[in-house]
């Protein structure tokens, strides 16, 4: 139960609310913001928080941590939604949907502002008379559409201030037909707006009307027998055209839409934008999401649709989303209006080629997310391995970490496990089992010296590779006899650690006291999932040879079951597993088996099932 005097608190904060909209941030009891919502009526949206039997999973993790209170009036719910945007951004609280990293994507500038615009890569977008294109989620496609820009378009590229007080002599690319040299003060300044449009029509993905005027002043050209400017059109009609042969037409009416796409697993997300401009799939976009832990698709499409298209430069007329994103968005799309003159169409197809675009989109989606994941794996491996030759001194970067672990029931049934992990992830070719030979009993460190030798032994036996470093699951006295059965083989050589479960405190041969890092580091990451898995991997075969021992004698210790009832008994279920798993009713069902005998099987066998290894 929630401290009654934080609610109280928090309660007596509500009664100041009233019934205005605006923005409410929770804090835990660090006074850190862990949410941020927006609100018509702040008071009831806040209030209902405060009930601890709340359906809602995200909302019930919510009232666990939150501590305190803070809001934010506005006129409008439509401020309330912009202002929401701004503080996601700003306090990154766990408990909301966001755009990961929240870093500036680039934008296409076209520099309208001036005379002789040109158009250039930036990450800021200023209110200052200027054409801005995108956001672009990959830089590279970023430049590499400014450099097809540069390639079909004659735009000056150079930075000046134009016109120039005395002409200069143009650069290469006047010379190399990419320029059409305004530095000079040959070219006027309607000629080159012309060119300027061009540029703007295609970065709206107006190609096919650019197209049908440039065929118009072409022909024209032609007819004024301005042939060399009618041959620098035709040159840039071939190269337009030739980008929209790649593309595929997905919309036969020739409309702009956005088809969205989303993939989600544990905490992560990623939502995928197939953009169609003139019926045309021009290209896609992909943003990284987070905070998706207790999110459903409604709440995580709201967030972005707020975050992306508030802040794009060009609408489509059309997004066509998943039937899970529906919802109320009337306050998006007011807001939309109020912002850019023009709204668009949400829409959420159920069927037809739409929905199969929404699969096409959802599938990139999955793609982009499962590529992201193991990047970050691969880099947090990486740093793992650089930080663990750092930090314990080891002489190679640690590509081999074996660990071992010894696994018992109250001394009995004694095994060892080994784990091997490559490049920072488990290999399980590596992986080893050992039966205890030489100790029946409570004495793990002699069972570490034991598993040690045999397994060093091996390896100089066959000539294979020694492990860059062994972690052995325990403290100094586990260590220490896992190092002297490496000395007895002249093997002292290779790093060892040990890794002591309580305090996650690691021990290096010879020395008494143990080192302790940051445990939410990448080093100590890697080692606690390596020391895990061979914990994990030793009890499950623990468990199995225990029960199969136990089922050996499981129809031997019951009273008065004799040679002939086992027989059948066996018979009947086929194998031991079937036993384990019978009820009393199906052993009733066993010739020579009654209720009361059927009961004394039962229950041994359901003894058995509670016997658990350390």
């Amino acid at each position: 139960m929630k401290d009654a005097l934080i609610l109280k608190t928090i309660q007596e904060k509500i009664k100041n609310l009233g019934s205005l909209p605006g923005c409410y941030l929770w804090k835990n009891q660090l006074g850190q913001v862990i949410y941020v919502g927006k609100a018509l009526k702040l008071q009831s949206r806040v209030r209902s928080y405060l009930n601890p039997n709340q359906k809602d999973r995200k909302t019930r993790a919510l009232y666990v941590e939150l501590y305190d209170l803070d809001w934010i009036a506005t006129r409008t719910e439509k401020e309330a939604l912009l202002l929401e945007a701004t503080l996601i951004k700003k306090y990154n609280p766990k408990f909301n949907v966001r755009l990961k990293d929240d870093k500036k994507y680039p934008f296409l500038c076209v520099s309208t502002s001036e005379d002789y615009p040109m158009v250039f890569l930036t990450r800021k977008v200023k209110d200052n008379g200027d054409r801005y294109f995108g956001p672009f989620t990959d830089v590279k496609a970023a430049r590499d559409t400014l450099e097809l820009i540069h390639r079909i378009f004659p735009v000056r590229k150079t930075k000046l201030k134009l016109p120039l007080s005395k002409p200069q002599r143009p650069c290469l690319n006047f010379h190399m037909g990419r320029c059409l040299g305004p530095c000079q003060g040959n070219i006027t300044k309607e000629t080159y707006s012309e060119l300027v449009d061009e540029i703007l029509r295609f970065l709206e993905g107006k190609k096919d009307r650019l197209v049908a005027d440039l065929k118009s002043a072409m022909l024209d050209a032609s007819t004024k027998m301005e042939y060399e400017r009618a041959g620098f059109l035709k040159q840039r009609i071939e190269k337009i055209n030739q980008i929209r042969e790649k593309q595929t037409v997905v919309s036969l009416d020739g409309g702009d839409e956005d088809i969205l796409g989303i993939s989600k697993r544990d905490d992560e997300g990623q939502i995928v934008i197939l953009e169609v401009r003139g019926g045309r799939l021009e290209g896609k976009k992909s943003f990284p999401l987070t905070g998706l832990s207790f999110s459903d698709d409604e709440e995580a499409f709201n967030s972005f649709l707020r975050d992306y298209y508030l802040n794009v430069t060009i609408l489509p007329s059309v997004v066509y989303l998943p039937t899970s994103a529906k919802g109320n968005h009337d306050v998006f799309l007011e807001t939309i209006l109020e912002k850019y003159g023009t709204s668009i169409k949400l829409k959420f197809p159920e069927m037809g080629p739409k929905k199969s675009l929404l699969r096409l989109a959802e599938k990139n989606a999955e793609l982009s997310l499962t590529e992201r994941i193991l990047a970050t794996k691969l880099r947090d491996q990486t740093v793992a391995m650089k930080e663990l030759q750092e930090k314990l001194n080891l002489p190679t970067l640690p590509r081999t970490i074996e660990c071992y672990d010894i696994s018992h029931f109250q001394g009995s049934s004694p095994v060892a496990s080994g784990v091997m992990f490559v490049e920072g992830k488990p290999y399980k070719s590596g992986y080893r089992h050992y039966k205890m030979r030489g100790y029946d009993g409570i004495n793990d460190p002699g069972m570490i010296h034991e598993v040690i030798a045999r397994r060093l032994s091996h390896l100089v036996n066959e000539e294979e590779p020694l492990p860059d470093l062994i972690v052995i699951d325990g403290g100094l006295t586990q260590l220490s006899r896992a190092a002297e059965a490496a000395n007895a083989l002249d093997l002292g050589h290779i790093p060892m650690v040990g890794l002591a479960k309580k305090r996650e405190e690691i021990y290096f041969p010879g020395e008494k006291h143990p080192y302790s890092f940051d445990i939410h580091s990448p080093m100590m990451r890697l080692l606690r999932n390596v020391r895990d898995e061979a914990h994990r991997f030793g009890v499950t075969f623990q468990r199995l040879q225990r029960k199969k021992k136990a089922l050996k004698s499981i129809l031997d210790d019951i009273p008065d079951i004799g040679a002939s009832r086992r027989k059948n008994i066996l018979m009947y279920f086929q194998s031991k597993k079937k036993v384990t798993d019978a009820t009393k009713e199906e052993l009733e069902k066993v010739q020579g088996i009654g209720p009361v005998l059927a009961e004394k099987i039962y229950n041994n066998i359901q003894s058995l099932k509670k016997i658990e290894p350390r």
